[in-house]
Order: C-alpha cells, then sequence, then structure tokens
C-alpha cells in the first residue's frame, strides 16, 4: 500500500510541476512587458504551453494605457502566431526576447494630447525651446495645429495642416504637410527646418516585438496605426490579467 502511494504522488509531481514551472514562465513573461510598458491594464493570452526553446503557437495581447520611449498609447492590441522567443529560463532574469514570428498582427490608438506631450517632450524636454505653445488637432481627414517658432529674434506663429503616413513600417509621419506663417515674409526652409523638429511624430523602433504598420485611420481626436489586418481576441485560451 505504502509503495503505491509512493507511486501516485510521485505521477502527480510530474504531471503538476512542469504546469506550474509552465504557468511561472508565462507570468516571467508578462511581467517584463509590464515593466517595460507600465501599462493600466494588461490582457495575455496563450494558446498552449510554449516548447523548451520559447516557441508559442498563438499569443494575444491587449494593453491599455502604455508607455514606448515616453509616448503614451490609449491601447494596443497583438496577435501573434508562430513565435518565436528566447529561452524561457532566462525570462525570470528579465532577458525576454521575441526573435521572430510568422505573423504579426497589431492595432494602436492614440489621442492628439499624446501627441501633443510627444511634441513637447521633442522640443522642450531635449532642450531645444524653439517650438513653444504647440497645439495639433485631429479630425476624420487631417492633422492640423499650430504652434509658435523662434527665429532669430522673432517668434512666429506657423500653422500646420497635414495628411499623415507610416514610414519604415513604425514611424507616423506629417505627409505633405502644408504650413503657413501669419502675416511675416519668412523663407521656406525655416518652416521646413522647425517641422523636422517634430518628426516623427509616433517612432515604435524601440517597440520589442517584430512589428510593421501599414495603415493610419484618423478619427476626431484620435488616430489608430494598424497593420493590414487587424488583430481578433482569441478564443479560449489560457489568460493572464494584470492592472494596476
Amino acid at each position: 500500500m505504502r509503495k503505491i502511494k509512493l507511486f501516485i504522488f510521485a505521477v502527480m509531481l510530474l504531471v503538476i510541476c512542469p504546469c506550474l514551472s509552465f504557468a511561472d514562465e508565462v507570468n516571467d513573461l508578462l511581467n517584463f512587458y509590464v515593466k517595460k510598458f507600465n501599462p493600466e491594464k494588461a490582457l495575455l493570452v496563450i494558446s498552449d504551453k510554449p516548447d523548451k526553446t520559447g516557441l508559442f503557437n498563438d499569443i494575444y495581447m491587449d494593453l491599455k494605457g502604455i508607455v514606448i520611449d515616453k509616448l503614451r498609447l490609449n491601447s494596443l492590441t497583438v496577435r501573434m502566431r508562430g513565435v518565436q522567443f528566447n529561452e524561457p529560463s532566462q525570462w525570470a532574469k528579465g532577458n525576454v526576447e521575441c526573435k521572430d514570428a510568422i505573423s504579426v498582427l497589431a492595432n494602436a490608438t492614440l489621442f492628439e494630447s499624446d501627441i501633443n506631450k510627444s511634441i513637447e517632450d521633442k522640443t522642450f524636454g531635449k532642450g531645444d525651446g524653439r517650438w513653444h505653445d504647440m497645439s495639433m488637432k485631429i479630425n476624420p481627414k487631417t492633422l492640423s495645429g499650430s504652434g509658435y517658432y523662434k527665429y532669430g529674434f522673432l517668434d512666429i506663429r506657423i500653422d500646420i495642416d497635414s495628411k499623415l503616413k507610416i514610414v519604415k513600417g513604425k514611424e507616423l509621419w506629417l505627409d505633405e504637410p502644408v504650413a503657413k506663417v501669419n502675416k511675416l515674409d519668412v523663407p521656406d526652409y525655416v518652416t521646413k527646418k522647425a517641422l523636422t523638429k517634430i518628426q516623427p511624430l509616433v517612432d515604435l523602433r524601440k517597440f520589442p516585438l517584430p512589428l510593421t504598420l501599414h495603415k493610419v485611420e484618423l478619427k476626431q481626436g484620435s488616430a489608430s496605426l494598424s497593420t493590414r489586418t487587424l488583430p481578433k481576441a482569441m478564443t479560449g485560451g489560457i489568460k493572464y490579467n494584470y492592472s494596476k
């Protein structure tokens, strides 16, 4: 009887321990992205456990109120298939690397207030005090706004009206911007130089996933950046949640 009990206990360890280890590993993965993005909320869904090399069949991430390189995004959703990370044993050490993925679908939304804050950080935050009182507005067709740019002894107001475009799959740029200077005769190169100070509006090059964006959709007060196909939430799967 004692041998039978020991055998049953050993089988239970073989069954339970790998599951506990697997759960811990995925929690380590979620904790990495929580520290990386500082989200207000985060949902990570996996189709099944990763193999020993760090390969996932299917992953869905839904992040709310995240920060990437000082830029706040209202939301970011990502669906990835065939995702190869580094070995899970490294995740607890904070060493997480997404090496490749067969498919990555993503959608990010940000408010005009996020863009304005980003512009402020790029100019005043980096010691370039030429731009001030900059305010951009997003409407369904264009991004428009105005600000003051110091040129020599002049403090000129520049009004901007522009479309937006994705550059290199990770950057949002003004596209064919029209800049007007009120009541001042200023050379074109001055306005062009002024606009380079705020480009790109959004820079996701430091985003630690193999992400390539293609589309920009504008709404009143917000913009969405996405892949050609939008990500869909995973049905079923194992869920991990985080909330501040």
